[in-house]
């Protein structure tokens, strides 16, 4: 009976086994990726990487590292992973990966993309888009990031001095080398001014020791010898005077113009190179701007005929660039034009003129096709959505409405009833597009928009030009 008893849980025993080797196919009836072998999953996930679609990229690729560690599909997917982060805007997430990758993987061949995105991450983090938009001084400010990228790309170049990104991780090297120079003479001649010139002096004898061959190098000399001078040390502010002469026609090892080219926003990519000082694809853009429309005649059944004068109105919205060259989103518009209405009356051929100003606004849902990635770029744009009109033009009797405010008593307000309509419209347009930064672009475009209004004969058309200011995050 014992044995009898002790048997008879093992088929309980091999259900629930069973079970719990079939679970992890069970995540969901969406998950697509879940059933997908190492390889397709990472095609997958690189197709998407070539699209810029990098949050689904993401997906695919974390998907492929739990699922498939120990692949050599795996390996791969790992380095680009944390390359889709960084075009994600991820820097942690980015930063860790890399860290991971170089942890686990000390010897890999490809270890070097690891140090390398690390100091790419680092200088992006560094770049502030409303300092450079507003030209402001950003050598006063500490640069923590700067010196952390500069402390990845050396690691890169002395274990790895023939990598492939050796090349523009040493330009982004001594760009950076300049900025903490620069960093550090601009607290000498804080110093300077703050009349605290040993501090001066030393601030100044560091970028020198440090940062040799940097352009502030030769202005931490001036210091130097101003401070010795301050400091009644004639004799050594004669040496420093000395140094100054020979080395002042020392050209820059990176000038203004090759200091910020192409090193504002990397290009770069595990399996691909994407993206670049502009991108725009899978990133939220908030847009705001200007409407001017033409002036417009629209006839009506019955006779009636409406004259539109001409009138500025405003636009904003938000959209979301699923590429470079594709986005997609919503708009809110409102203007108040003046018109007048030769208005059909119930003898025939009689009208009567009626004055005033009407409120259009509108609410759209817009697609946008970007020719080029680039910086400047033609585009064509259209959108469908919903048109409301209110002519002022009073058709009832006033709604009235009181409350009781506790300091006032009694306070009543009324608002008029006015003629009102709407209809259904759809717009086209085409336009130019220009990027300042990553951060901030503008756009101008002619648009056409057609709407439905109930009794009017046909479908009246409006024309007018939009300028637009975007923020993209």
């Amino acid at each position: 009976m014992a044995n009898s008893h002790a048997r008879r849980p093992l088929p309980l025993v091999i259900g629930l086994l069973a079970a719990s080797l079939a679970l992890p196919g069970c995540k969901g009836g969406g998950d697509v990726e879940q059933v997908a072998g190492p390889d397709k999953l990472y095609s997958a996930a690189a197709q998407d990487l070539r699209a810029n679609n990098f949050r689904a990229a993401i997906q695919k690729l974390e998907s492929l590292e739990s699922h498939y560690p120990f692949t050599n599909a795996a390996k791969q997917g790992q380095l680009d992973l944390m390359f889709a982060y960084y075009r994600n805007k991820e820097a942690e997430a980015a930063i860790d990966q890399a860290d991971q990758f170089m942890r686990e993987n000390p010897t890999h061949p490809r270890v070097d993309y690891a140090h390398y995105i690390q100091g790419l991450v680092y200088f992006d983090s560094g770049a502030d888009w409303l300092a450079g938009l507003f030209h402001a001084d950003t050598r006063k400010r500490p640069p923590h990031e700067a010196r952390k990228s500069l402390q990845a790309f050396q690691v890169l170049l002395q274990r790895y001095p023939k990598s492939p990104y050796a090349a523009d991780a040493r330009q982004r090297a001594v760009f950076l080398r300049n900025r903490l120079a620069d960093y550090e003479l601009a607290v000498a001649e804080y110093y300077v001014k703050r009349e605290a010139y040993v501090a001066a002096v030393n601030r100044a004898r560091s970028v020198i020791e440090n940062y040799d061959g940097s352009p502030a190098a030769l202005k931490a000399l001036g210091i130097m010898s101003e401070g010795y001078r301050q400091l009644g040390l004639d004799d050594l502010a004669k040496v420093a005077d000395s140094v100054y002469e020979t080395n002042r026609n020392m050209p820059d090892i990176v000038g203004p113009a090759a200091a910020s080219a192409g090193l504002s926003a990397g290009q770069t990519g595990g399996a691909q190179s994407t993206g670049g000082a502009y991108t725009r694809a899978g990133r939220w853009e908030a847009r705001a701007g200007l409407v001017y429309g033409n002036s417009s005649t629209t006839d009506f059944k019955g006779g009636t005929q409406v004259d539109v004068d001409s009138g500025v109105g405003f636009v904003g919205g938000a959209e979301y660039h699923f590429t470079d060259h594709l986005s997609a989103g919503a708009s809110l518009s409102y203007d108040s034009k003046d018109y007048t209405a030769d208005a059909a009356t119930d003898t025939p051929g009689e009208t009567v003129q009626i004055k005033g100003s009407m409120d259009t606004t509108s609410l759209m849902v817009n697609g946008t096709y970007n020719f080029m990635a680039g910086r400047f770029t033609p585009l064509i744009t259209g959108g469908v959505g919903w048109t409301w009109v209110d002519t002022n033009i009073v058709n009832a009797p006033p709604d009235v409405g009181c409350w009781w405010n506790p300091w006032y008593g009694y306070i009543c307000t009324s608002s008029p009833n006015t003629k009102t309509t709407s209809g259904l419209a759809y717009e086209l347009g085409v336009g130019m597009r220009y990027e300042f930064n990553n951060f901030l672009a503008a756009d101008g475009i002619y648009k056409m928009k057609w709407v439905g209004f109930d009794n009017a004969n046909g479908t009246p058309s409006f024309d007018g030009f939009q300028m637009n200011l975007g923020w993209k995050f």
